[in-house]
């Protein structure tokens, strides 16, 4: 009889797996369908000083977007080059690596989509449009949905692998 409700709570679990990441994805698809409808207005100053906030604000922009490409750039490079390192490792050592390069690209993904966001943001503070809104609206969305499942990845690796400071063995 104990035995039924952790299965239950399992069986709640996986339906709530599943209706999380649709209902993400059926916002996304509302706010692209919103935004294509409805053509972006801007506001108009209100501040003296707003040219040079522009300016200023555009830097920062520009160095954040920079950031996550680069942050972006070199998860990918890395990743590229950690696989190629273990190509030709025997295959339950080569399972293992490829599953932390997966969670350490995923990280870094994660971290650059972090920096993207905070070039939204500050792109929003400068000149606030519906459009705007709307797009970081979308990108938060997304965000969390990549952050969900990332961290079903991590709990599947940690079934798979054990924790996370989990190395494999050398042979």
């Amino acid at each position: 009889m104990t035995e039924k409700q952790p299965q239950t709570t399992r069986n709640g679990e996986h339906w709530f797996s599943y209706i999380l990441p649709v209902s993400i994805i059926a916002g996304l698809v509302a706010l692209l369908i919103v935004m294509s409808g409805h053509p972006t207005e801007e506001l108009q100053p209100i501040i003296p000083q707003e040219e040079w906030l522009n300016v200023t604000a555009g830097y920062l922009i520009i160095a954040a977007e920079a950031a996550a490409a680069f942050v972006i750039g070199a998860a990918v490079l890395r990743a590229v080059v950690s696989y190629v390192q273990h190509l030709l490792d025997p295959m339950t050592r080569q399972i293992d690596y490829t599953e932390r390069i997966r969670l350490r690209l995923g990280h870094m993904l994660n971290l650059g989509l972090e920096f993207a966001m905070g070039s939204d943001i500050l792109r929003l503070a400068v000149s606030p449009s519906t459009g705007d809104v709307i797009i970081l609206f979308a990108i938060v969305l997304l965000r969390i949905l990549l952050n969900y499942f990332l961290e079903r990845e991590i709990r599947s690796s940690e079934e798979f692998c054990g924790p996370g400071d989990y190395v494999p063995p050398l042979e």
